[in-house]
């Protein structure tokens, strides 16, 4: 049985300070309204969920049991650099892997080359050794054939456009050198809906004990904590829409028993990215009744 909520509350609040200039003024204004807290009457159940979107992908929440429909399993990103150049004068390869989330990036590896060596064949010592290094294979896969060096993503998520292997000489000579490399797949990471403890979302609270059947919506706020996207949160029958940037926030509630914007029941409520396409993430709380 899920919890039952109780003292359902909405903070809400817009303020500014303003310093006034005209003759014969002084000190600080304050503009707008402080914390107003709303108790939400009637309210018997509350949840709160993350909601990962990114590309075309969505997810679609219905608004009778909360159990979301998520469409869209992600991309796993791959980088390219190219070798080119025969080996001149044996020595070291000087190879540079960055990402955003590579430990220790930018990070540098050396790779013995031999004189003669062409650039297939140096290209494979490269391969070699960053297969060879954990902060990048915990991550992608190296692979690539011939002249092609490759690190493909293990596990889909959005698109890293630090992503980046360049290629120079270090104590050797004859590499063409590639300070950049080619973002041939772009990164999409999956449509996720799942509770704040990290566990994949089916409709139920923070223990994971089923909820009941929504009969009135009394509070809802959604908020962008993370990512560059626009989400674009809409019913699917026009009742509801807003678009919301990064970093931004949008939050409605009723201090009745009755019922807010959400209460078309019979459509769901579609998360999907908006004007902004790109990778986004949402934290979601209802606050409901199931009498």
């Amino acid at each position: 049985m899920a919890i039952t909520a109780n003292s359902a509350r909405a903070y809400t609040g817009l303020q500014a300070n303003a310093e006034p200039t005209s003759e014969g003024t002084t000190g600080t204004l304050t503009i707008g309204q402080g914390q107003t807290v709303t108790t939400l009457t009637g309210a018997t159940q509350a949840v709160v969920l993350a909601i990962e979107i990114d590309s075309n992908y969505t997810v679609a929440l219905n608004l009778n049991t909360l159990v979301p429909t998520i469409t869209g399993a992600g991309v796993a990103q791959v980088e390219t650099a190219t070798a080119a150049g025969t080996i001149t004068a044996s020595g070291n390869a000087t190879v540079v892997v960055t990402g955003d989330d590579i430990t220790g990036s930018p990070l540098t590896v050396s790779v013995a080359v031999l004189n003669a060596d062409t650039a297939s064949a140096w290209a494979q010592k490269v391969r070699t050794a960053l297969g060879a290094v954990s902060a990048i294979t915990s991550l992608y896969t190296v692979g690539g054939s011939t002249t092609a060096i490759t690190l493909t993503r293990t596990v889909a998520r959005y698109n890293d456009s630090t992503l980046n292997i360049s290629l120079a000489n270090g104590t050797c000579t004859g590499i063409t050198t590639a300070a950049s490399s080619a973002n041939t797949t772009a990164g999409v990471n999956p449509a996720k809906c799942y509770r704040i403890s990290g566990t994949t979302y089916a409709g139920e609270d923070f223990e994971g004990a089923d909820l009941p059947t929504v009969v009135n919506y009394h509070g809802f706020q959604t908020r962008s904590v993370a990512g560059l996207g626009t989400a674009q949160i809409t019913n699917s029958d026009g009742s509801f829409e807003f678009n919301l940037p990064e970093g931004q926030g949008f939050q409605t509630w009723s201090d009745y028993g009755d019922v807010i914007a959400l209460d078309v029941l019979a459509t769901p409520l579609i998360f999907t990215p908006g004007f902004s396409s790109g990778y986004c993430k949402l934290l979601v709380t209802f606050v409901f009744s199931d009498v």
